[in-house]
């Protein structure tokens, strides 16, 4: 449910979104999840360049439950489903109106800038990820 989610990115469609079959495709699917998913940590770590550790992207998990199409205005709900030492799970839906057409879920690892190897949060990051979970677990069931 919509509910569940306590962070909201808003994208709007462009026909480049769709492919042959007229429909939005798989990757502009995960295109829209990278921009949900982007705003989230932003919000906590801070922008790109200011950040004390970078972030990379470990793993990603995509359902497909509905078609949509051109145009509209996409919402992403976002939470964190886990936070870890070295890591977050975000856990992302996808909103055409009140259709539910996607769900995600990611594994962002965040690394040390020089060494590139995975390194622990800062407390305060852990915290305020924290605060951002998902209010129902079942909304990636």
């Amino acid at each position: 449910m919509s509910a569940d989610f306590p962070f909201w990115t808003e994208e709007k469609l462009r026909i480049q979104d769709t492919d042959l079959n007229g429909h939005v495709n798989n990757a502009s699917i995960a295109a829209l999840c990278e921009a949900g998913r982007g705003e989230i940590i932003s919000a906590v770590a801070g922008d790109v360049p200011v950040r004390v550790l970078a972030a990379a992207l470990r793993r990603v998990t995509i359902d497909y439950l509905a078609e949509v199409h051109y145009p509209g205005k996409i919402r992403i709900g976002s939470a964190i489903a886990k936070v870890g030492t070295t890591s977050i799970t975000i856990a992302q839906s996808l909103f055409l109106g009140e259709l539910c057409f996607a769900k995600a879920e990611s594994v962002i690892v965040f690394m040390d800038r020089v060494t590139r190897r995975p390194a622990p949060m800062p407390e305060a990051w852990r915290e305020a990820y924290g605060r951002l979970r998902l209010v129902e677990t079942e909304t990636l069931g």
